[in-house]
């Protein structure tokens, strides 16, 4: 709740796909688990904070590549795992510059992220005891994390961004998760600001939830407020009020088949007055994957994946009706995608 403008990704920004890049929907019944690595729980709550992953990872998060993006990645032994990425943005010769100063227009990148696993892992059904993340890239840009599991109850989060190369816009943020059959409470203190939130699950179909929020520089409390409701096994409803942005968010998800889903988010800004509606639709076929997007100021959006052996092919593209401005972007992985 902390990076409120990282739920409010701009398409058109060349930092659409970094928000969270381990996002996805939930496959573990498509993957072939058995019984005994399944969900323990299947009465827990999500997190407060990721109550609309799952639809996000449809309506906001998946990765437009505009240009052509190079990416290699390995696993240089069971625990540690290396990726490196090149973007190169499409040329902006002949288009008039941008008036928006603030937005500066997209250059050359390159990325290098890594993980380790902790313990011995020696099946792919080993669990880590402890996770270590980070990630750099070209413009200054730098991000750590480590999650540390002690138990079944206690979860652990540090978190570190560095925004650019100035460190005066760092932050820093410490998460502890309290988690049982039916309940997640979670604990936050970052930078300017400490937090406490729960969700509870009530019956066998809904989840209610709040956030307590402190803006100590500001000296300013926010409450936020979170609903799930399973109308059936395929359909969810949610919804969550989000206090510091004052916004109000609905959304809902429909496995229209085995590997199909629709997908849709409406917001309203009571700042603004405004309000965005997006729908989404994901198909997966044995060897591929497409997302198509389309939103309420007509842009249209399309990522066909294709996934083979030890390579990823990716082609995108973004429509934007309104603007009359047409983008397109391919990329190609090798290695373990």
């Amino acid at each position: 709740m902390a990076a409120i403008n990282k739920e409010q990704v701009d398409m058109d920004n060349p930092a659409f796909a970094q928000q969270d890049p381990h996002l996805k929907i939930n496959d573990d019944e498509e993957m072939g688990l058995p019984p005994q690595f399944r969900n323990r729980y299947p009465r827990r709550p999500p997190l407060f904070d990721g109550l609309l992953n799952t639809v996000r990872a449809v309506t906001k998060k998946v990765e437009h590549i505009k240009g052509f993006k190079f990416e290699v990645a390995g696993g240089l032994s069971n625990n540690f795992h290396l990726a490196h990425s090149w973007m190169i943005p499409p040329s902006s010769k002949g288009k008039a510059p941008n008036p928006n100063p603030m937005k500066q227009p997209p250059v050359p990148s390159y990325t290098l992220a890594a993980q380790y696993l902790g313990g011995s892992l020696k099946t792919p059904f080993d669990q880590p005891t402890y996770i270590m993340t980070g990630r750099w890239d070209s413009t200054g840009k730098l991000e750590a994390a480590i999650i540390k599991k002690l138990n079944e109850m206690f979860n652990f989060r540090f978190s570190a961004f560095y925004l650019n190369s100035d460190p005066l816009n760092a932050q820093m943020h410490l998460d502890c998760d309290i988690t049982g059959e039916d309940y997640v409470h979670s604990i936050k203190i970052g930078t300017g600001l400490y937090s406490f939130n729960m969700m509870q699950t009530i019956g066998n179909r809904l989840v209610l939830g709040y956030e307590m929020m402190t803006l100590t520089e500001r000296n300013l409390s926010l409450m936020s407020y979170a609903m799930k409701f399973g109308i059936n096994k395929k359909q969810n409803f949610y919804t969550q009020y989000v206090g510091a942005a004052d916004q109000l968010i609905l959304a809902y998800n429909h496995r229209l088949l085995d590997k199909a889903y629709f997908m849709s988010e409406l917001e309203y800004s009571n700042q603004t007055g405004e309000s965005r509606a997006i729908l989404g639709y994901r198909q997966k076929f044995a060897i591929s994957e497409v997302i198509v997007t389309v939103n309420s100021n007509m842009k249209f959006s399309s990522a066909l994946t294709l996934q083979g052996f030890a390579y990823q092919l990716k082609l995108c593209a973004i429509a934007d009706y309104k603007k009359d401005s047409y983008k397109f972007g391919y990329g190609i992985a090798m290695g373990q995608v």
